[in-house]
């Protein structure tokens, strides 16, 4: 396991074959809905759904100082409940690569998304060029950095990527930062790119 914090925000990630103590009736206790999501995975996929809940739970638990953990995850587009994490009082994201699960979580209601993803998936990046204004893919930082505007926007794939715009800003008291503009969102997001876990990529985006 590792963790690192970015400002308020706590971000801790894990394989999920080192959680293999988190299960069914632990997921059911953080509420029904999400059993029954877990029932609909299988193989790896379940495996990695139940360790990003076993990190949700640890997380909230610090930031509420309380045992008991409960979630929605329900669509707010369809209504089944394969949607974001809620809880109350917290603010949640989770990704997934291969085999590593990340959560960040902060208490508050705020815009929060993270993403990770592989350095072995740099590669692909350069296929997405055509959908870029410039003809250029972005480097696998700058992808998962507009990976995680999109997910804290709360829009996901209604987003083209191609639209999100990235500013890094040299004059702010943490050069670090890149502001994200987000098409139909009227204030940019703040996003920057952490030392994660070797060989992965890993951004947080806030707003």
């Amino acid at each position: 396991m590792g963790e690192i914090t970015w400002r308020d925000v706590t971000v801790v990630w894990a394989s999920p074959s080192d959680l293999q103590g988190f299960t069914e009736t632990d997921a059911a206790a953080m509420g029904p809905a999400q059993a029954d999501r877990l029932r609909q995975l299988s193989g790896s996929r379940a495996q990695g759904f139940l360790a990003g809940r076993a990190l949700i739970r640890a997380l909230v638990r610090r930031i509420r100082g309380s045992d008991e953990v409960l979630l929605s995850s329900l669509c707010t587009r369809c209504g089944a409940h394969h949607g974001r994490p809620r809880s109350d009082g917290v603010s949640l994201s989770v990704s997934h690569a291969e085999d590593l699960v990340v959560v960040a979580a902060t208490a508050g209601s705020i815009l929060l998304g993270v993403d990770i993803e592989e350095e072995a998936a740099a590669g692909p990046l350069y296929g997405l060029g055509p959908m870029f204004p410039d003809g250029s893919a972005p480097d696998l930082a700058a992808w998962t950095r507009i990976e995680a505007a999109v997910k804290a926007d709360g829009r996901g794939f209604e987003i083209d990527p191609s639209e999100v715009l990235l500013q890094q800003r040299p004059d702010d008291v943490d050069p670090c930062v890149w502001s994200a503009a987000l098409p139909g969102r009227s204030s940019p997001l703040e996003v920057t790119t952490l030392v994660g876990p070797p060989g992965y990529v890993l951004s947080v985006a806030v707003g």
